[in-house]
């Protein structure tokens, strides 16, 4: 498998950057108590260096933000992921527990500060290029309609299927999923030692609380 970056893409952000990670023969399960007790020191740790009015203004919000923007994709109207995730945390409302892979997912995006997302790798059909894409729209996780006109995501043979904000019910982590493959939609600030690092430090995550086996951790080129 290969995920390119096409120019639709990179000729807004010209140093954007996609980590990517497979891991497989995980076995998915419920969120485990090790698991759950990391979340909840992430959560509190975040909780003590952030409040609502000062994450806005974190380099790393703003530099997502900004390439968002570059993108023409309204951070305000189409919150980041990760963004979500710690106004979430800051706002005092619990979490959603998914899975033992998803949380993994949740828990890095928390602590980097970054946009991840988490995809069946058995359900992608293809080679993957991260473009805008054209007039239409998909189902998300969350069984609601989504527009995709001009907006950024991973695509393969079968369509769009996610981006750093929503992604589709099609490729969505679920027990029975059995390869995994995390993308980390890294901003033009995250320079590549920095991105292998994070992709290391997820990679880990993901075996330890899923079992299986880290096939391939890469970043993205341009198409």
């Amino acid at each position: 498998m290969e995920i390119t970056i096409h120019n639709s893409i990179s000729n807004a952000v010209p140093n954007g950057r996609l980590g990517y990670l497979t891991v497989k023969n995980v076995v998915v399960r419920g969120t485990p108590p090790g698991l759950s007790q990391e979340f909840a020191q992430l959560q509190a740790e975040v909780a003590k260096a952030y409040n609502l009015e000062i994450l806005p203004k974190l380099p790393r919000v703003l530099a997502v933000r900004n390439m968002y923007k570059k993108l023409d994709f309204d951070p305000s109207r189409y919150r980041p992921a990760s963004e979500a995730l710690v106004r979430r945390v800051l706002q005092k409302k619990d979490l959603y527990f998914v899975n033992s892979a998803v949380d993994v997912n949740n828990y890095c995006s928390i602590k980097y500060l970054l946009p991840f997302g988490l995809y069946d790798l058995d359900q992608i059909s293809s080679d993957i290029v991260y473009r805008r894409a054209s007039e239409g729209s998909y189902i998300n996780i969350a069984g609601h309609e989504v527009s995709t006109e001009n907006k950024p995501f991973l695509t393969d043979g079968s369509g769009v299927f996610g981006n750093p904000t929503s992604d589709a019910r099609r490729t969505a982590v679920t027990l029975a999923t059995r390869n995994l493959l995390a993308v980390v939609y890294a901003d033009e600030s995250a320079g590549t030692d920095e991105l292998q690092a994070i992709l290391d430090f997820a990679g880990d995550m993901f075996v330890c609380y899923n079992g299986g086996t880290v096939t391939e951790k890469n970043i993205a080129h341009t198409k």
